[in-house]
């Protein structure tokens, strides 16, 4: 018998789990008000559709392009210092919108360093919850999120009052003075060792081999790594780009990220200009949706746990039900009928978004690639830059095109069945093979 030190898997474990959530209520959810908070200010500006998505895009490049400088900075800073970072640039950017009057000054402050503070707390955060759990992974991080979700039902509402107070400055200033509050939540976050637990297992020779092996492939990869560049693709895992499994899997990732950000940008502009619906009206929808997507996020996760589904088919199966729902909600006008589609998207978004780092991770597990997993993270984040870039900005154009935001909702959905398809294939190639 031998003593090895294991992840707590609960314990000090579910401090981090309040911590993530509550930088997530006071900054990931922040990202889903931008159409309600800078969408009048923006038209004042002269700024179309192209302009909003403009600033959405860029945010989410760099909030995506961060990933190349993520995981070395996790590595370096450790998850805590990291968040705390990411904490303050989001609500010092906030807090600089207030003051912005031209367009450059709204892309440097929200898009560039706000978005860049989102891509630090994204990645350490789930770093961080990753280290601490094991069997209970996906719970943990499904009630981190429950904080996002807490913040995406009472951010639309604060947001409405306050605009209808103190305008758009006033409530820009009040708002990046709440995402301040996410250093609280981070410094929550202490480092697994602390907490490590001595578990008694067996030893055998089967295990003592890999061992051997990994040792003797560590010292033969530190004799070759003296070059700058091998240092820095060691330090970037640059290996685990070469596998097309990998590829494949962040493409659709990326794929099903943007078309998600498109309908967060475009979701009040669809019930406002094209349902007819006033801002109350919206927001309440937007709430809704926020609701389920919560409660969703609260059980879900504990079930796909329990049962050892794949989280990267359950991500599969939850993308599917998000393209009838987007098809469904692109031709509803009626309040009521677009509540009921706005709760039912919630349900399935929420599951998206809850695995999409999980399968990620998964995939790292599944492979022997636990060490990689901060820098499989950050090329998840580059593929969803590259894609919200090219593909996001073209949704935005393909609105001012055509005027339609329900054709808008449809052509969303078109990334999603793109996932499917590419993810179907591999399934099947391996099936047959």
């Amino acid at each position: 018998m031998v003593s090895n030190k294991v992840p707590p898997d609960g314990g000090y474990g579910w401090v981090i789990v309040i911590g993530c959530a509550i930088i997530n209520v006071f900054n990931q959810s922040l990202i889903s008000v931008f159409g309600l908070m800078f969408g009048d200010y923006l038209t004042d500006m002269g700024e179309n559709a192209f302009g909003a998505a403009l600033v959405m895009n860029v945010c989410n490049i760099s909030l995506n392009f961060s990933g190349l400088i993520t995981g070395p900075i996790i590595k370096k800073m450790k998850t805590r210092k990291a968040s705390i970072l990411g904490s303050l640039l989001t609500g010092a950017a906030l807090t600089t919108c207030a003051y912005a009057t031209q367009m450059w000054q709204i892309l440097l402050s929200y898009s560039v360093a706000f978005g860049f503070g989102l891509g630090l707390i994204q990645s350490s955060t789930f770093v961080a919850l990753n280290s601490y759990f094991r069997n209970n992974k996906g719970k943990a991080v499904g009630l981190a999120l429950a904080g996002t979700g807490i913040g995406q039902i009472l951010m639309p509402l604060i947001v409405q009052y306050l605009l209808d107070i103190f305008s758009f400055r006033g409530t820009t200033l009040i708002i990046g003075g709440l995402a301040f509050n996410g250093v609280v939540g981070a410094a929550l976050l202490q480092p697994v060792e602390w907490h490590m637990r001595v578990q008694l297992v067996e030893e055998s020779a089967d295990e003592r081999i890999p061992l051997l092996d990994h040792d003797k492939t560590s010292s033969t990869t530190s004799k070759k790594s003296d070059s700058g560049w091998s240092k820095l693709a060691a330090l970037m895992d640059i290996a685990i780009l070469k596998r097309v499994s990998f590829l494949n899997l962040i493409i659709g990732l990326g794929l099903a990220y943007t078309a998600s950000t498109s309908f967060s940008l475009f979701f009040p502009y669809f019930l406002q200009k094209t349902a007819n619906l006033d801002m109350f009206q919206a927001a309440n929808c937007m709430s809704i949706l926020s609701t389920t997507d919560l409660l969703t996020r609260i059980t879900v996760p504990a079930f796909v746990d329990k049962m050892k589904f794949s989280h990267r088919n359950t991500f599969l199966m939850a993308g599917l039900c998000l393209v009838i729902a987007r098809s469904v909600m692109a031709e509803m006008r009626n309040i009521v009928a677009l509540m009921v589609t706005s709760a039912f998207y919630g349900i399935f978004r929420s599951i998206t978004i809850v695995n999409q780092n999980l399968t990620i991770a998964e995939y790292c597990s599944e492979k022997g690639l636990e060490s990689m997993l901060p820098n499989a993270l950050g090329f998840n984040m580059i593929a969803k830059g590259i894609l919200v870039l090219s593909l996001g900005q073209l949704l935005g154009w393909f609105v001012d095109y055509t005027g339609s935001y329900s054709l808008n909702l449809h052509a969303q959905n078109l990334l999603l069945v793109s996932t499917c398809v590419l993810w179907l294939c591999e399934l099947y190639f391996k099936y047959k093979d």
